[in-house]
């Protein structure tokens, strides 16, 4: 493919790495002298409004999430740009390798190597934290470890900003042998799937070995229901048993008998490494049902359509081909639905009913079949009645684009530079990077100024908006 010799104000000086949504390229900043990595992804999965728009939403999100975080153990992000093909993401630049690279060459890290990592991890965690921020894919392919030994953590792509979701069942994306239990059931989650993460990284770096293995559907079973040997009873690990009460805590079925917090879990490893007595509370064991045979046979299913989706190079979770008839957010909040009593099996069953199913309570009686207890059954009937509701009963109909505006009918208003750049000013303090394509958006269909605040007010979730909104009427 041919590649530009520029994006925005940067330089393209070499090519990391492509895909089939875009490319990473180095790049120059000859403003301030500064090499940059370019994370770039084809403007048409940005427009899109159906089949792409997950990947969209997560393309933003890692900008907005990384573009709040300043810490030295975080890939730092500079900008979120866009022109007429491409949007990018100018990142910090970082030579080193990941550490799934390093684990390949060297199964058992010396343990102040290996505690000096986890030292790392969970203050950049403790950062992100704190900015109710979680990553959700914590794993070693995300952490880079430069030749002075800092770890970068890279890849917020699916990171949750607390009170805002992705449009997809966003509760069960993340890797498989990382996720908490929580994300495979489709239960509410919060920070602590992080801890949970780094639990089972520090498991793997004290082992030589994962705590869960074999196929997808065999990690989700141990996940929920088994408890790994210990890290010091591995074979060939060489381990003090010390560090094993607190793998245990990191990596409890129940979030609540997890650390509360990375900085905890930071103090703890800590202490136990320098030998002095730590109080680790005795971890809660929660057991779930094995799956039923309905729910196995989806499980094979979506292993395929996994493998497919690998094969095409398509994220996997993506809803790659719209179900005819079907209105997609419908669907996905079937999905939802189901998937907090099924987990992420779900969207196998609701896209292989829906092709069946001539109206939304056909589908709902058609999947409620996959639910075992009574009160789950009569419990899901019930979402699905709420949302057949809500939509009007216009689950089953063909969505249709919305009409264009009529040439000269364009509500757009004239705004000051001053208030431009004051706007962009603000709103960079509070979603980041992201902050001028947002302002340009909105300045190009807002009618009003008073408009053109309230616009940028609604694309900044999990803020204090009253704030915000006069902070951005306040123009100085």
């Amino acid at each position: 493919m041919t590649h530009p010799e520029r994006l925005g104000k940067y330089t393209i000086t070499g090519v990391l790495g492509d895909g089939a949504m875009g490319v990473v390229y180095t790049g120059f900043d000859a403003g301030i002298q500064r090499r940059v990595a370019l994370k770039t992804i084809h403007k048409k999965l940005i427009d899109d409004d159906q089949q792409s728009e997950s990947i969209a939403a997560r393309f933003r999100n890692e900008a907005q999430a990384v573009g709040r975080l300043l810490h030295p153990g975080i890939v730092a992000i500079y900008e979120y740009g866009e022109d007429e093909t491409t949007a990018f993401i100018a990142m910090e630049y970082v030579e080193g390798r990941n550490l799934a690279q390093v684990l390949g060459k060297t199964r058992l890290l010396p343990e102040p190597e290996l505690l000096r990592i986890m030292d790392q991890l969970l203050d950049a965690l403790d950062c992100a934290h704190n900015h109710q921020v979680w990553h959700r894919d914590i794993k070693p392919a995300n952490l880079i470890i430069t030749a002075t030994g800092q770890l970068k953590v890279a890849d917020f792509g699916i990171a949750r900003i607390e009170n805002r979701a992705l449009t997809q069942v966003d509760s069960i994306i993340g890797t498989p042998g990382y996720m908490a239990p929580e994300q495979y059931v489709g239960d509410a989650i919060d920070h602590r799937v992080d801890i949970f993460a780094a639990g089972v990284l520090l498991y793997r770096l004290l082992s030589g070995e994962a705590p869960f293995t074999g196929t997808y559907e065999a990690v989700m079973y141990k996940i929920l229901n088994e408890h790994p040997t210990p890290p010091s009873q591995v074979a060939g690990s060489g381990r003090a048993a010390r560090f094993d009460g607190v793998v245990a805590k990191a990596i409890a079925k129940d979030p609540q008998a997890r650390f509360a917090s990375a900085a905890e879990f930071r103090e703890v490893l800590s202490r136990v490494a320098a030998g002095l007595p730590v109080n680790l509370n005795e971890t809660t064991v929660v057991m779930r049902p094995p799956p039923s045979a309905a729910v196995v046979s989806a499980m094979g299913d979506a292993a395929g359509a996994r493998q497919h989706d690998k094969a095409t190079n398509t994220p996997s979770g993506a809803q790659t081909t719209p179900i005819t008839g079907w209105d997609s957010a419908a669907l996905a909040q079937v999905e939802r639905a189901l998937a907090a009593f099924i987990g992420p099996m779900s969207r196998v069953l609701v896209r292989n009913a829906a092709k069946a199913s001539k109206d939304m309570r056909e589908l709902g009686n058609a999947l409620v079949e996959h639910i075992s207890e009574p009160a789950d059954r009569s419990a899901f009937l019930q979402k699905v009645g709420a949302i057949s509701s809500s939509l009007g009963g216009l689950a089953r109909s063909h969505t249709t684009a919305p009409k264009p505006t009529a040439p000269g009918t364009a509500s757009a208003t004239a705004l000051s530079e001053a208030t431009l750049e004051h706007s962009v000013k603000v709103m960079t303090r509070h979603i980041g990077p992201i902050a001028k394509i947002v302002v340009r958006k909105a300045s190009a269909v807002a009618g009003t100024q008073e408009q053109f605040f309230q616009l940028l007010v609604d694309q900044a979730e999990g803020v204090d908006r009253q704030k915000l909104l006069l902070e951005l009427q306040q123009r100085r």
